[in-house]
């Protein structure tokens, strides 16, 4: 072409459709920013929508290049570029670790790409057309025809994905009435061909449905280990994408397996954990009575060692059962059974209240000669902390859990061993990868509310298993963090944990010896820590250490009102009238003098 203007002319066509396409990616790129979705592969998603959208932009700078510099090669100064480029502005993410994704946004999104796809599709042609009859490469527009396809196919398969949701039961997701769908949902129901998964948990879990035992252990293996944060969220989308009839069946056909899944909703584990229990009592029973008439016809003396056994296994069966016949009496909220093993130490998690709909959920995490034979007193720390939020928390509801989810060290010859003793961090590095999958599981079968909290409350060696575990899961794990009578948490300062600063609290008893051991890096009491003290009433130096849930103290109260984010309300420290002779404040060098 030799005219020049229609040179002039086609620089500026070329210049309209830049200005008229380079946006055409811009809302979808928007909805999905806005809304921070986290977990499964939706930023895998989010970041091939942002590749397109370069691809987009990068095509129409090209494509106006080449006609810019056509129209100085015929003599005529070079025009002025026109940018291509554009920017998205969108709110800033909550830190919240509750979080969901509105049903209207989703379609919305669907509607945005369908709308680009089209757009593009017609700039493909044009771009082609133009740059053809002016003999200049057409790449361009073939790489805007094959962004256009890319958004129409997401378009069509994110729609396809939002009916399956929706054609789901009733009681599938958080109901529509509210419009939201759990962001777990989100990641793996409608982008699970993006979703990395690391331990083969998509796989595991289709053979579950199968009723394939052996993959249910591996997929609880794999939770325990703490490596994979999205497997909570890929279990509770694929429970929720289960028929019911079949998730009665895996309920029914292997309770303890499924009791044990994080990321179920509260009510399927308990009640999978109480089938559990009824039939272990009923095969303990059983086992008793057959050794009891074995002892008697033979009069074998090893005999006894296997019904001691078993008896012992009946006492922690009976123990749970005490506990849950409180549920919904006498002024207490429904307990929620969320993981029962007698086989070894034990283990045990008791819920106070509802976690999937409580506005506030506390984790209790037990420290040094904890098991299942006296986690009573464990239980019963929660249930006193649960009445104590609950007096202050308005009509906000309270969810306290107590969690034995670990192997916590023993005061026995096995103390002695590197795996196990409370000197060594090893039963705390396995304890907090348990720790933060469970943490993971509330996170997922919790029905999404804007302001729900969740807080973790360490005791003790339990302290150290909470650090691990928010360093596991940085800014994630919990919007506060409670250590009482620690011996360090294995950081050297409050902001290695992840969580907004002020949001770390340490609670020692002035002649807590624990306190001050200082054992797993910093003293998480020291000023230079960086976390906030409050006031723990002075108790005699026997029953320091045991002493932060006592009826009525400051330091159960205190807890409380951090729980219910209450800050402004924590009581102070008055001064003593007289000596505390039975009740010194010891300092830190005595202490550790005293712990040597």
């Amino acid at each position: 072409m030799s005219d020049t203007g229609e040179v002039r002319e086609a620089f500026r066509r070329a210049s309209a459709l830049v200005a008229d396409h380079r946006a055409d990616l811009d809302q979808a790129v928007h909805l999905m920013a806005a809304h921070a979705w986290v977990g499964g592969g939706a930023p895998r998603f989010a970041a091939e929508l942002a590749r397109h959208r370069a691809i987009l932009q990068s095509c129409l700078e090209t494509a106006l290049a080449e006609v810019s510099r056509l129209v100085v090669r015929h003599g005529m100064l070079p025009p002025g570029m026109p940018s291509a480029q554009t920017s998205v502005t969108s709110m800033a993410a909550t830190s919240s670790a509750f979080r969901g994704v509105n049903v209207e946004t989703m379609n919305g999104l669907v509607c945005s790409l369908e709308r680009a796809a089209e757009r593009m599709s017609d700039l493909s042609v044009r771009l082609h057309a133009e740059l053809a009859v002016l003999c200049l490469p057409t790449n361009a527009g073939w790489d805007v025809a094959h962004s256009a396809d890319w958004a129409r196919g997401q378009a069509r398969d994110l729609k396809r994905r939002l009916s399956w949701i929706q054609r789901a039961e009733p009681d599938s997701w958080t109901p529509w009435d509210s419009g939201v769908v759990p962001s777990g949902v989100i990641g793996f129901g409608l982008f699970e061909a993006f979703a990395p998964d690391p331990g083969m948990a998509a796989a595991l879990l289709r053979r579950i449905a199968a009723g394939d035992h052996t993959a249910l252990m591996a997929v609880v293996a794999l939770q325990e280990q703490g490596q994979d944060p999205g497997l909570a969220a890929r279990v509770h989308t694929w429970w929720r994408g289960l028929p019911r009839g079949l998730r009665e069946q895996l309920v029914s056909a292997m309770p303890q397996g499924v009791g044990s899944l994080n990321g179920l909703p509260a009510s399927i584990r308990d009640r999978a954990n109480r089938l559990f229990l009824a039939m272990e009592k009923a095969r303990l029973r059983a086992e008793s009575a057959r050794l009891t008439r074995q002892i008697a016809e033979s009069g074998e003396p090893t005999m006894f060692l296997p019904l001691d056994a078993v008896l012992s296994a009946l006492k922690r069966i009976e123990m749970i059962e005490r506990t849950l016949a409180l549920g919904g009496a006498d002024g207490h909220p429904p307990v929620f059974l969320l993981s029962f093993n007698h086989a070894g130490l034990g283990r045990l998690v008791v819920s106070w209240g509802d976690p999937d709909t409580a506005d506030t959920t506390v984790t209790y995490v037990p420290g040094l000669g904890t098991r299942l034979d006296t986690f009573d007193g464990g239980v019963e720390r929660a249930r006193r902390l649960w009445q104590q939020c609950q007096t202050t928390a308005g009509d906000r509801q309270v969810a306290s859990i107590a969690w034995l989810g670990y192997d916590a060290p023993q005061l026995d010859p096995g103390i002695v061993s590197p795996s196990r003793s409370v000197a060594m961090g090893g039963a705390a590095d396995r304890g907090a990868g348990a720790l933060a999958a469970f943490v993971d599981g509330l996170h997922a079968a919790h029905q999404t509310v804007a302001s729900a909290r969740n807080v973790l409350l360490g005791h003790s060696y339990g302290s150290l298993v909470t650090g691990k575990a928010a360093v596991l899961r940085p800014g994630l794990l919990a919007d506060d963090i409670i250590f009482v009578g620690s011996p360090g948490v294995g950081v050297e300062h409050a902001s290695d944990l992840g969580l907004a600063p002020g949001h770390v609290w340490v609670g020692e008893a002035g002649n807590d010896p624990v306190a001050y051991l200082g054992r797993f890096a910093a003293d998480p009491g020291d000023t230079g820590f960086g976390a906030q003290r409050f006031l723990v009433e002075r108790s005699v130096i026997t029953e320091a250490h045991s002493n932060y849930w006592k009826p009525y103290s400051a330091s159960l109260r205190n807890m409380a009102m951090i729980v219910n984010s209450q800050y402004g309300h924590l009581i102070k420290a008055e001064p003593l009238s007289q000596p505390q002779l039975l009740m010194p404040e010891l300092a830190p060098p005595a202490v550790r003098e005293l712990n040597r």
